[in-house]
């Protein structure tokens, strides 16, 4: 699989989807809590966190920085490890030591 560095165009695609994100839920909160519906914000919520870790995983990667492994992860480490801004503190598959894994753009073509 083929990677590339992170540019403009993929920060933009981050940014327009978290801001459907904030859109629908602070739409569906005004609605939904206000009518006593909170069971089903919250899982309008939980949709909507499943289809942003999911894409995320698909659309990125992540290089180790301690061997240069490159690898992409799967739903449950991207959901659950530590964010740092552009890099993800993650347990390499390959040298197996833990460390800031650098963001990479998976590249399809």
């Amino acid at each position: 699989m083929k990677y590339r560095k992170v540019e403009v165009k993929d920060i933009l695609a981050v940014f327009w989807r978290i801001l459907v994100l904030i859109v629908i839920e602070v739409t569906t909160a005004a609605l939904l809590i206000d009518a006593g519906l909170m069971f089903w914000w919250g899982l309008i919520l939980l949709g909507l966190m499943f289809w942003i870790v999911s894409w995320h995983c698909h659309y990125f990667g992540y290089e180790c920085d301690k061997c240069g492994h490159k690898q992409q992860i799967s739903f449950g480490k991207e959901f659950g490890s530590l964010n740092l801004v552009n890099r993800k503190y993650l347990k390499c598959e390959k040298c197996k030591k833990w460390n800031r894994a650098k963001i990479l753009v998976v590249d399809e073509n």
